[in-house]
């Protein structure tokens, strides 16, 4: 992968972060404890570490819940906390494999709408990996469609919503919507069918 023209491969560059489907939160260490962890290991001086970190608890609307231990929050909140986590890094591409796949659907639509605000705002990359074709088209401006096996790129899809908002219900009421999740279907080789 090249960031900013350099060639990342088989490196751990910083400009590259990672939000996994499991959240991977330590379990005896409180949410501040987790959320600055990368820049403990980067060094960065402890108070400039949790005034970086409570700017992003404010921001995440988890202010209040820096010293509680992942055991005591909601799933949501454990997942905001690994998004964080990899934020407060500042990376500038952002690697999510199916991040928001456990969660209940309001609590996907509302971290969905939080991503797009944040890389907008932030002016961040994100490679996003998931099955969902309605994440894919909703948060996306590409969609690359693989094949199974071995994992071979079979269609790029461009998508314009024509709609600039972050809020994911707004995106999906889009006129377009449906013509890209018809166009992915039958990218994956799926039919549509009509009742």
């Amino acid at each position: 992968m090249l960031v900013r023209g350099e060639d990342t491969t088989g490196t751990t560059s910083p400009e590259i972060g990672y939000v996994l489907q499991k959240d991977l939160l330590l379990p005896w260490r409180t949410m501040l404890g987790n959320v600055v962890l990368g820049l403990e290991v980067r060094r960065t001086p402890k108070a400039e570490a949790h005034e970086k970190a409570r700017a992003l608890f404010a921001e995440y609307g988890m202010t209040g819940f820096e010293d509680r231990y992942p055991g005591e929050v909601s799933g949501g909140m454990r997942q905001r906390a690994a998004l964080m986590r990899t934020m407060v890094l500042d990376p500038q591409v952002i690697l999510m494999d199916e991040a928001y796949k456990a969660l209940d659907y309001p609590l996907k639509i509302e971290l969905e709408s939080e991503l797009l605000r944040t890389v907008r705002e932030a002016g961040k990359a994100v490679v996003f990996v998931t099955h969902d074709i309605e994440e894919a088209v909703t948060l996306s401006d590409r969609v690359y469609v693989l094949e199974a096996r071995p994992g071979r790129i079979t269609d790029e899809i461009r998508v314009d919503l024509e709609v600039d908002s972050t809020r994911i219900e707004e995106r999906r009421l889009s006129p377009r919507f449906n013509d890209y999740y018809e166009q992915i279907w039958r990218g994956i080789g799926r039919p549509i069918s009509t009742p």
